[in-house]
């Protein structure tokens, strides 16, 4: 009976939130179908007004080898919402989210039979490249701001060297702080519905509540230093990134939320100074991203989660990045705080 549970552990399923994206769907079910590791394909439709049905793409179980489920929004409610529906239907021990629009790695098969390997932990977390640091600079891998992270765990290994490491505490206060994805994690699915895990369904930033939850309650962490994915960034509509709506401002009731949590958790002291850092950056980022006539209400949406720490926990932040905490006094200051 042991076995049989055990077993039963080492099945991967995919989930994949989709919107209008049939061509880019059919070449990601391709590199499935080529892979050959999953035994359950989600694709999770967020109302598409064009026909994503991996069926009618020429997909089907028999030959992605893979049980094929199709889900269907009745509504467009986000991608989030994709991903959440998509969870609720996996069977398998294992699940992997991926958006349509990218691309999984050859050596993604080495990464799932490194999670596998011996005690499966609650998430193994790999490194992606990013088409945009491929154009501009010509290299593998991610924003500079990321692989300082990444080369902190693995002390400044090359790309092409193939590592692994079970994260320490400090380790995953560092590691969370890269950018907040949802398709550069294998997880264990008891993990996310024991912990009740799941992605915010708004417009966008829907990643960061299943990004930073799953470091927090997370027991045992793998890290890998192969490239899983490729992340397609490019000028097309549907990506969040050129979002300068209104939507923009669900930002507020997300970094809310996670603070919550964190609070909540025995042992989030560790986390919540890097927590800060994030909620500054990603508050800063918005504000050079949105419509212009979107800024003031921005601003008071970066007063109200700056004014969310205590002072005790500003003071512990301000001597771990005394600039950035004198940025923020003074961006405070100057709006009349």
């Amino acid at each position: 009976m042991v076995r049989e549970q055990e077993a039963a552990r080492e099945d991967l399923a995919v989930v994949i939130p989709v919107w209008n994206l049939p061509e880019d769907l059919a070449d990601l079910l391709g590199q499935i179908e080529r892979l050959g590791i999953f035994s359950e394909v989600i694709v999770a439709d967020d109302c598409s007004d064009l026909d994503c049905d991996p069926e009618r793409l020429g997909f089907t179980s028999e030959r992605l080898g893979a049980r094929l489920v199709y889900l269907r929004a009745e509504e467009r409610r986000g991608a989030g919402h994709a991903r959440n529906i998509g969870l609720d239907a996996v069977t398998a021990g294992n699940v992997l989210f991926f958006d349509a629009d990218d691309q999984m790695s050859d050596d993604l098969p080495q990464i799932w039979a490194r999670h596998i390997a011996g005690e499966i932990p609650d998430f193994t977390i790999f490194r992606h490249n990013d088409t945009r640091v491929l154009e501009t600079e010509h290299r593998d891998g991610s924003f500079s701001i990321d692989e300082r992270q990444w080369n902190r765990i693995f002390g400044g290994a090359s790309l092409g060297e193939s590592r692994e490491k079970w994260l320490t505490p400090e380790d995953r206060a560092h590691l969370c702080t890269i950018s907040a994805y949802p398709w550069n994690k294998i997880y264990r699915t008891a993990f996310l519905r024991r912990t009740g895990i799941s992605c915010s369904e708004t417009p966008v930033h829907n990643d960061i509540r299943l990004h930073w939850l799953s470091f927090l309650h997370a027991t045992t962490v793998l890290a890998v230093s192969t490239i899983g994915a490729v992340h397609v960034v490019g000028d097309r509509p549907h990506h969040l990134t050129t979002r300068k709506g209104a939507e923009r401002l669900c930002l507020g009731d997300i970094l809310d939320d996670v603070l919550h949590e964190i609070r909540a958790t025995p042992r989030h002291a560790i986390l919540l100074r890097h927590f800060l850092h994030f909620t500054d950056t990603i508050c800063q980022w918005n504000l050079g991203q949105v419509d212009a006539e979107l800024v003031p209400q921005f601003v008071q949406l970066a007063i109200r989660a700056y004014m969310s720490f205590t002072p005790e926990e500003f003071r512990i932040y301000a001597a771990w990045q005394p600039e950035r905490a004198n940025a923020i006094v003074k961006f405070l200051l100057s709006e009349g705080v």
